[in-house]
């Protein structure tokens, strides 16, 4: 492989209850491969290995829902380790030397792996290129990407908002009579639309004007190399859950993983040389749209992420407009966003973060 690349679990309807009653969720499940690493995120657990280590890779299944469904499983014959969110088929991988899971102290070691990706032969094959050219060395090895935010940074942010002040942040709020997505999407399976959101529609727009050497189209070049440039590696790291690193196209999927309920699986579902589109994915604590942005503009470039969504189920609604913790943390990680924008881009920040909400009822 010449560039790594992400391969998302399979949604299966029929077990995605089960595995929500285990706090995973099959949207944010994905194994993450590159050159010198295999990294599969399944829920709060990740295994983690260089792919020198890797010894056989081979499709298999269908199985017995009752043998996969909800948590991971660890056989009692041999302590090989199940990844699952379908009974329909799956890969299972060999390990020269076995790897560690849940275990901290690594006393329970697994000597191979069953991950139920969404394309099973397309991972084997892309797992035996890598096998054909091996690092230097069996064993564990280094995560390719964080995995999940802390809830001492979620609290930090939390405190951080309400010590902003007006040299930070300049906020706007109105109530509105309608508020519109700026585009209707395809009916999907995975995908939560802005109608089918639980309260009050908002629309948001954070907006920076940054001094840089860049232009508009370079800058945006440099998010859709890698989204995770823009995030808290603390309060919400960014995981890309299917599509090749390095690029960002159409189809392509991500995951903001906050510590608790609040992580974001969205997919991309449109990329222009100044802007990429992002729907929110089943699961998300949003259903809608949201937009990231660079223009030029009398010599500076402007950086903005807009939003048009509601919450996505009766939970959501709860933790972000009657309780509001979740609305408040989502408002610091946009705005740090927009902060850590200007570093991304070899700039300086010439005014506050200017916030603009709208609601309707």
């Amino acid at each position: 492989m010449t560039v790594g690349e992400a391969f998302p679990f399979a949604i299966d309807r029929s077990l995605r209850r089960w595995s929500r009653a285990f706090l995973i969720h099959p949207e944010a499940c994905v194994a993450l491969l590159d050159d010198d690493t295999l990294t599969v995120l399944f829920g709060r657990w990740a295994v983690t290995t260089a792919t020198s280590n890797i010894a056989a890779v081979e499709v298999g299944g269908p199985y017995r829902w009752w043998k996969v469904a909800g948590p991971a499983r660890m056989s009692a014959a041999d302590r090989g380790l199940t990844l699952a969110t379908t009974a329909r088929g799956g890969v299972c991988l060999r390990f020269h030397e076995p790897v560690r899971a849940f275990d901290p102290f690594g006393l329970f070691r697994h000597p191979g792996l069953t991950v139920t990706v969404d394309d099973p032969a397309r991972f084997a094959s892309a797992v035996e290129a890598v096998m054909a050219s091996p690092a230097d060395q069996p064993g564990d090895a280094r995560a390719l990407t964080p995995g999940q935010g802390t809830y001492r940074a979620s609290t930090r942010g939390v405190i951080a908002w309400f010590r902003r002040g007006d040299d930070s942040v300049r906020q706007v709020k109105r109530a509105v009579a309608h508020v519109e997505p700026p585009a209707r999407l395809d009916p999907s399976d995975v995908i939560q639309r802005f109608e089918d959101g639980v309260g009050p529609a908002y629309h948001r727009r954070y907006e920076t004007r940054i001094v840089t050497d860049h232009d508009a189209d370079s800058a945006m070049a440099l998010l859709q190399t890698d989204f995770n440039l823009l995030a808290n590696q603390r309060l919400g790291p960014i995981t890309k859950l299917a599509g090749r690193f390095g690029t960002m196209e159409v189809g392509d999927r991500y995951v903001v993983s906050l510590a608790g309920p609040w992580s974001g699986p969205v997919e991309v579902i449109e990329v222009t040389p100044r802007r990429f589109r992002l729907a929110t994915l089943e699961g998300h604590l949003e259903a809608g749209l949201i937009d990231f942005s660079t223009e030029d503009r009398d010599g500076d470039v402007i950086f903005s992420i807009e939003s048009h969504a509601t919450s996505g189920g009766v939970l959501s609604w709860l933790l972000y407009d009657v309780i509001g913790l979740a609305r408040v943390l989502q408002a610091e990680m946009w705005v740090e966003a927009c902060e850590i924008f200007a570093h991304v881009a070899d700039g300086r920040r010439v005014a506050p973060v200017a916030v603009t909400t709208e609601w309707a009822r």
